[in-house]
């Protein structure tokens, strides 16, 4: 079983970790190994990120806030991958993962703003502003550039077309790979298992 990521099927993908993906998926697959690829968006939970955003002054700061992105819930990329090596039939597969919705940064800064019962806004950084900002954070230049490629480093954003699964896909994969219906965008699921079950509360001691 290898996490890998959705962006493996874009052509255009020429960030450091899509094609460090590409290649150990390549050296899987001719390892003479049983194999199955998960290959999940970006995880939901990577909005906790904005913690020190929001703990800042209530103003996220971030790239592309416009763009549509189908995030998925770990917990639902975690129960397909205890179905997957648990079960049979899924050796040489490969499962795109997304969340049933396109949401944007600006909307699921919307929503915190709900989540925690506080005023955000979305702040979009242009392309130099988010390069300082890696930079203070120790990110080298030449690394910035590697790990976010050449199209985001022309500005012109993530490709289109990550819009989410539809439900008759999900529902071919509920019974075999999921249990439920997949997660919405929204902090609570993540926030709460990160934060051990203590719900609403947990959120807001993660990113308050």
């Amino acid at each position: 079983m290898k996490l890998s990521a959705a962006a493996v099927e874009d052509a255009g993908a020429d960030d450091l970790i899509t094609c460090w993906q590409r290649e150990s998926e390549e050296l899987l697959r001719s390892s003479g190994l049983a194999w199955t690829l998960l290959r999940p968006r970006s995880f939901m939970s990577n909005s906790l990120g904005w913690a020190a955003d929001i703990r800042a002054g209530g103003v996220v700061r971030d790239l592309f806030g416009a763009s549509l992105n189908a995030c998925v819930d770990p917990g639902d990329v975690a129960e397909v991958a205890v179905r997957a090596l648990t079960g049979p039939g899924h050796a040489g597969r490969a499962y795109v993962l997304t969340g049933p919705e396109a949401v944007s940064a600006v909307q699921r800064t919307a929503r915190l703003s709900c989540v925690l019962g506080r005023p955000l806004r979305f702040e979009e950084l242009g392309w130099e502003e988010a390069r300082a900002r890696w930079g203070r954070s120790g990110i080298r230049r030449r690394w910035w550039r590697r790990c976010c490629g050449v199209r985001c480093g022309s500005g012109r954003g993530p490709r289109p077309g990550w819009t989410g699964r539809s439900p008759a896909w999900w529902a071919g994969l509920r019974g075999r790979l999921v249990s439920g219906r997949p997660t919405t965008w929204r902090v609570f699921p993540a926030a709460d298992r990160a934060a051990g079950g203590a719900g609403v509360a947990g959120v807001r001691r993660l990113l308050l």
